[in-house]
């Protein structure tokens, strides 16, 4: 039924309803890229703070995982981010 509606049509029904399709994805697509920026921020905070307690020699094991773990989260989320940004065009961020 809702292919029905999207058939590219003329009328302004078929108009409104492409444009809401296109709305929805652009809305989508900001809310991936606000999330991945944000686990980047917190997966650097992590990293900064495993930095210091290496500086000053106090590093332990538990903080020594979660920084292993932070430097693969961070490098997952940038990798779905620049394929999130190689994707823009086709979802009608570059007019």
């Amino acid at each position: 039924m809702e292919d029905l509606m999207l058939t590219g049509g003329n009328t302004p029904f078929e108009k409104a309803a492409a444009k809401r399709l296109l709305a929805h994805k652009q809305l989508t697509v900001m809310y991936a890229t606000d999330e991945l920026v944000k686990l980047i921020a917190e997966c650097d905070i992590m990293l900064a703070k495993w930095s210091e307690e290496a500086a000053a020699g106090r590093v332990n094991s538990e903080t020594r995982m979660l920084a292993a773990e932070a430097l693969k989260d961070k490098r997952t989320a940038e990798a779905a981010l620049d394929e999130l940004l190689k994707s823009a065009e086709s979802l009608g961020f570059t007019d």
